[in-house]
């Protein structure tokens, strides 16, 4: 699992940016090729793309790309670009479709082979701005066995609706649904910014919902947001006693138990195992971030 407290987004063509970004305390930085409307930006920005994947990986900060959707036109030219041994995962903008995430897992298949690196090496967010995507979001997480979270574009999708700028009530009931998508799915969700200029879109209650951290798009906020969804303690130490307790209720057969942790009585079985391997996950990948320098 890789540690997505805080993902710095980032265009692909800033250089300046993406040097800058090779000392980032963010878990991960993320190379928006998705961004640039006309054709002449995209070429710059694929240009640019490969070497700063290589600058930023070297420096052992894990590397996402943003491209552009499947239904773009773009998308394998995006990958063409991106793809190589030091890229982590790809978020796939614009995400509406089981047969987007499929088509989106062939191109990655074919260059992972082109350049050598095992095959589903490189995982697959896809990011859902739209009524349409986040209706789908189940299936479209069960197209594939490449997914390594999922993102919420709030902005997008505020679009998609007509409800204009800025928070709304109903996201919470958006994060709400993304939420209830991922965990079924036993993956950490995502939350998005609107913009550069904009603060995040209620990271407290995404936090709230099980979100495992947030896009956002300055060096500033990366402290406060690794601080915000920093693993609990007491939430791990309970999911490791799940763990060790299931792993010996498969040793007697029994499918179900309980675990004493101190004075809590843990109730065992393989949903909570499920679980507990999730948190556990997301724990460890935050502490080897950490002891990146």
């Amino acid at each position: 699992m890789l540690a997505l407290r805080s993902v710095l987004a980032i265009p692909a063509s800033d250089a300046a940016a993406a040097t800058a970004a090779r000392t980032s305390v963010a878990d991960a930085v993320l190379l928006d090729l998705a961004v640039p409307a006309s054709s002449e930006d995209r070429a710059t920005a694929r240009k640019a793309v490969a070497q700063a994947i290589q600058d930023i990986g070297a420096a052992k900060r894990p590397v996402l790309a943003r491209v552009s959707a499947a239904a773009s036109g773009e998308l394998e030219a995006d990958l063409a670009a991106v793809v190589g041994p030091r890229l982590a995962a790809v978020v796939l903008s614009g995400t509406e479709l089981p047969q987007d995430a499929r088509d989106a897992d062939v191109l990655l298949r074919k260059y992972e082979v082109r350049h050598k690196i095992a095959p589903g090496a490189i995982r697959l967010i896809p990011e859902i701005d739209s009524a349409a995507g986040l209706q789908a979001l189940p299936v479209i997480l069960d197209a594939v066995d490449r997914h390594a979270a999922v993102a919420l574009n709030p902005a997008h999708l505020n679009d998609n609706l007509g409800l204009g700028a800025g928070f709304h009530e109903t996201h919470s009931h958006f994060m709400a649904m993304l939420a209830v998508a991922a965990r079924s799915a036993e993956l950490p969700w995502l939350l998005g910014t609107f913009d550069a200029t904009r603060t995040l879109v209620d990271a407290t209650r995404a936090h709230e919902l099980g979100a495992t951290g947030a896009v956002i798009h300055s060096e500033a906020a990366a402290c406060g947001i690794n601080s915000l969804f920093a693993p609990d303690p007491a939430a791990v130490a309970s999911a490791r006693a799940v763990i060790q307790a299931w792993a010996q209720l498969q040793q007697t057969g029994a499918l179900t138990g309980v675990a004493q942790l101190g004075d809590e009585t843990l109730l065992v079985d393989r949903r909570a195992m499920r679980h507990a391997r999730l948190v556990v996950a997301n724990a460890d990948a935050v502490a080897a971030r950490q002891r990146v320098k």
